[in-house]
């Protein structure tokens, strides 16, 4: 069993390594998942899932920069989850990782999160 620091640092770490995988080029994405077609999807899934355990757990803890960043990686994932709404799900195939502006605003969100997060 671990003490409440260590489950701590090891959230933290997950979610770190879930913003520096939405941070980095869209190339280097398509490798972080081999085996999963839909890269995108995991790569949103792997935040969003990190991100809960963050929010819900250490939320108090976090300095109105930190929430902010993280708010802002969570409100243009939602914003382009929204199947048919505002885009459309070809937003979330391999090429548009790859090619987006969508995507590359998520990596300067992630990356300025991990600023934060820092």
């Amino acid at each position: 069993m671990t003490d409440d620091g260590t489950l701590r640092s090891w959230h933290f770490r997950q979610f770190r390594r879930s913003l520096q995988d939405l941070a980095a080029a869209g190339s280097e994405q398509m490798a972080l998942f081999p085996d999963y077609p839909p890269k995108a999807d995991e790569l949103a899934w792997a935040f969003d899932h990190w991100a809960a355990i963050v929010r819900g757990s250490y939320e108090p803890d976090l300095s109105e920069t930190q929430a902010a960043a993280l708010a802002a990686v969570e409100r243009k994932l939602k914003t382009m989850s929204r199947d048919g709404a505002e885009f459309g799900a070809d937003l979330w195939t391999d090429s548009a990782l790859k090619n987006s502006e969508h995507w590359v605003e998520v990596r300067a969100l992630a990356a300025a999160a991990l600023d934060a997060f820092a």
